[in-house]
């Protein structure tokens, strides 16, 4: 049988990945990393790489790695009727200057400023803010006084369609489309009745036609002028019920 390799506890390696396992093990909330491992969240520095879409009753902890680290994650309302969301931020610490705040500010898809969530958050404090949103897709943009190394944590909860996925967005904006297929057909059919009428009007009148045929002609033309009119207005309308819905970015 061949000799057994055994690893000593008091090697220096192994103390190293034990005492890496301890500190490891010490960070609440942290999940533990390789160092070449990329941060949980991590790219989610701009609007376009936020991080999401956030759940309901969930937390999620990060960290601001550099001085000029901004950390962005988004979120969707779904519900046809306002929702109400209620967001903790809290400042974990762990940062390289012993005084560092953490910001945390709500905006709406164009990065444009809806609520504050956290005003400097010192560290070990939190702060609860309550809002309420119609649908739409919003960001939570966290960002620090200028040091770098913060950890924070944001734990969400909300009302029913607070935190829904965007396949809910999509149902409504395909049921909100389908009676606008439906009133452009009805008003090109109109549009094509009114060209009709109106080359039969013509037609009455240059053949100097009875008074009848003309009272009757003309009165043709208006009835279908006046169909013509209310398509516009019922299109009008159901375009009007796509919004948001057709107009919320993925």
């Amino acid at each position: 049988m061949g000799a057994v390799s055994r690893t000593r506890f008091g090697s220096s390696r192994f103390k190293a990945a034990a005492w890496s396992l301890v500190a490891c093990l010490a960070i609440a909330g942290v999940a533990c990393a390789s160092a070449s491992a990329q941060p949980p969240y991590e790219p989610n520095d701009s609007l376009l790489t936020g991080y999401g879409p956030l759940a309901n009753n969930s937390t999620y902890t990060a960290t601001l790695e550099t001085v000029n680290d901004v950390d962005y994650y988004y979120f969707y309302v779904t519900t046809q009727s306002s929702a109400q969301l209620t967001f903790t931020v809290t400042n974990l610490g762990g940062g390289a200057a012993s005084y560092t705040e953490v910001f945390a500010a709500l905006t709406d898809s164009h990065g444009d400023y809806v609520a504050s969530l956290a005003d400097n958050l010192e560290v070990a404090d939190y702060s609860t803010k309550s809002v309420t949103l119609e649908a739409g897709k919003y960001y939570i943009r966290v960002e620090n006084d200028g040091s770098y190394g913060e950890s924070y944590k944001i734990v969400t909860s909300g009302t029913d369609g607070a935190f829904g996925e965007y396949s809910a967005i999509q149902a409504q904006c395909a049921a909100a489309t389908a009676p606008v297929a439906t009133y452009q057909s009805q008003l090109a059919a109109a549009e094509a009745n009114r060209k009709k009428a109106e080359a039969r009007l013509s037609a009455v009148l240059s053949h100097r036609s009875s008074r009848r045929a003309r009272r009757r002609a003309r009165a043709k033309l208006q009835h279908v002028r006046e169909t013509v009119a209310a398509e516009k207005r019922s299109l009008k309308a159901a375009e009007a019920g796509q919004k948001p819905w057709c107009f919320i970015p993925q």
